[in-house]
């Protein structure tokens, strides 16, 4: 209904004059993805678990090429919306999604149904979605995507993780992916096993796209705190300031947030902005998970901390509760039903500071 209803109108506000600050993107907002030879708009959309097509229209407007979603990104509608939002535009995007498939056939029939949805005959690149872990992967998956891509049914082949450094050896040593997607911001970027990771990956001609850029400023806690205006578009310009990231991939709710964020192609980055994102980010560290990954196998549950932080953070930072709710259902039963109020104390001690047992308790408490 929405990609129905929505689109006449879309084509009437991407008729509108431009904002006044909007203005044809310099040769500099766009920058080449690895050894895809694709050249990616700096400031791309990840289109979110229910897109507005009015946001599309208007990001292409705006010069925004790169747009991102997932087969499983609200049971398939994130799909069916952004093909719908992009009848007749098609050759001018570059489109990627992503599979959760493990075996061959998943994969296989995630591909017919994401090509079903977003009408197209292929896509750019095809991720394996959220794979965390080497283990994950596989051999299988690997040769299933070398297929697809054989046949024509994706340009490229990449892999989209929280955890870059925990699969970056594996990556490479498999030497059949063209582009990384992971999370990368202020709030997380300095960590030197990611950043190291980043920069292997990119001195092998993979193609960087960093998500979660946005998330950290752009939320609603601590709730006494006011939060400034433009702060997802210092974030997006802190993390353009590497060039080892092609593309940016922040999810906006209008077309509001997205005209200040697209700024970010155009306009360097200021002590005024490092001032900003740095006392964001002292406020938000009892509450905001950097996903180092430290305390991985550290709770003797077996709780996947960064996992369901991640999680509550798609709530309390990021204003959605039904992908903070739908991520925690796919955990295994015996990990959602953990209770960490039953703890006395902790066993993890983060070392940036996060009150980790109470915001697991929240998280719990919230999203079960």
């Amino acid at each position: 209904m929405k990609a129905g209803i929505v689109l006449p109108a879309a084509g009437i506000a991407s008729a509108h004059s431009f904002s006044a600050f909007a203005k044809t993107p310099s040769s500099a907002a766009y920058r080449v993805l690895g050894k895809t030879g694709l050249k990616v708009s700096t400031v791309g959309s990840g289109v979110g678990i229910e897109p507005d097509p009015q946001v599309i229209a208007r990001a292409i407007d705006l010069g925004v090429n790169y747009f991102d979603t997932a087969r499983g990104y609200g049971n398939g509608d994130s799909e069916r919306i952004t093909g719908a939002a992009l009848k007749g535009k098609r050759n001018r995007v570059i489109l990627a999604t992503k599979t959760d498939g493990r075996t061959r056939d998943a994969i296989f029939k995630d591909m017919d149904e994401s090509l079903k949805a977003l009408n197209t005959d292929y896509v750019d690149i095809w991720h394996l979605h959220s794979r965390d872990t080497p283990d994950t992967i596989t051999d299988e998956a690997v040769e299933a995507c070398e297929l697809l891509k054989k046949q024509g049914k994706t340009r490229f082949i990449g892999v989209s993780t929280h955890d870059v450094h925990a699969v970056t050896d594996r990556i490479l040593s498999i030497g059949k992916f063209d582009v990384v997607q992971t999370t990368y911001s202020y709030a997380i970027g300095s960590a030197p096993l990611r950043q190291q990771a980043i920069a292997r990956l990119y001195a092998e001609g993979i193609g960087m796209v960093a998500m979660k850029v946005i998330i950290a400023v752009a939320g609603f806690i601590p709730r006494d705190v006011n939060l400034p205006k433009e702060g997802p578009l210092a974030a997006i310009k802190w993390v353009l300031l590497n060039p080892a990231i092609s593309t940016t991939v922040p999810y906006v709710k209008n077309i509001a947030e997205l005209e200040m964020n697209v700024r970010a192609m155009n306009e360097t980055y200021t002590p005024q902005d490092e001032k900003m994102l740095y006392t964001r980010s002292e406020e938000i560290r009892p509450l905001y998970c950097r996903m180092c990954y430290e305390c991985k196998g550290i709770c003797p549950k077996g709780m996947p901390v960064t996992d369901e932080l991640r999680f509550l953070a798609y709530n309390d930072f990021g204003g959605d509760f039904h992908q903070a709710q739908e991520s925690f259902r796919r955990l295994p039963k015996e990990i959602r039903e953990i209770r960490c109020s039953d703890c006395s104390s902790c066993t993890i001690q983060c070392p940036n500071g996060v009150d980790v047992r109470n915001r697991l308790i929240r998280a719990q408490e919230l999203l079960a």
